[in-house]
């Protein structure tokens, strides 16, 4: 069967920087376990989608995502300093860090330690691949039409978000 919409798709995938020969990053390899994602919902980056499209079980397809398509260009004035008492005292403070904030609205923001002193933190909001061309080798592991309760499934969280 060929991917087309709706169709079910297990994959595994490693991801590179700067090259589809440069050094692994990730791999659902570390994870154990395949990539799965119902095709034409929403829940692939649109450039691998669009790599997809009418590839079948045991082929290996390599797509390139830049930034914009991504985690966006990198942008400078979301490294901020935010006080001190803002981080819990038992969190040991290290440059590379990486940490959540909840918003008021309960939303979680990530964020990376750039720096920090007794009374600031400075902190980086960009995604950690912000401004990085993404390398990915897809090897398709099966394809499959999903079942009609998937589908539901699916309209379920849609009509969630």
């Amino acid at each position: 069967m060929k991917i087309q919409k709706n169709a079910v798709v297990t994959f595994d995938y490693e991801l590179r920087l700067g090259s589809f020969d440069g050094e692994v990053i990730e791999s659902s390899a570390e994870r154990g376990i395949p990539a799965v994602f119902i095709y034409g919902r929403g829940q692939m980056m649109p450039a691998i989608e669009e790599a997809l499209i009418n590839k079948e079980a045991g082929d290996i397809v390599n797509v390139s995502v830049p930034p914009e398509e991504a985690y966006g260009e990198r942008n400078e004035e979301a490294i901020q300093k935010i006080p001190r008492h803002f981080i819990p005292p038992d969190i040991e403070l290290r440059p590379g860090l990486l940490l959540a904030m909840h918003t008021p609205e309960g939303e979680e923001i990530g964020m990376q330690v750039v720096d920090f002193d007794d009374e600031t933190v400075t902190v980086d909001f960009n995604h950690p691949l912000a401004g990085e061309t993404l390398y990915f080798t897809i090897y398709i592991r099966n394809v499959r039409e999903a079942t009609p309760e998937e589908l539901l499934e699916m309209a379920r969280e849609e009509g969630s978000n």
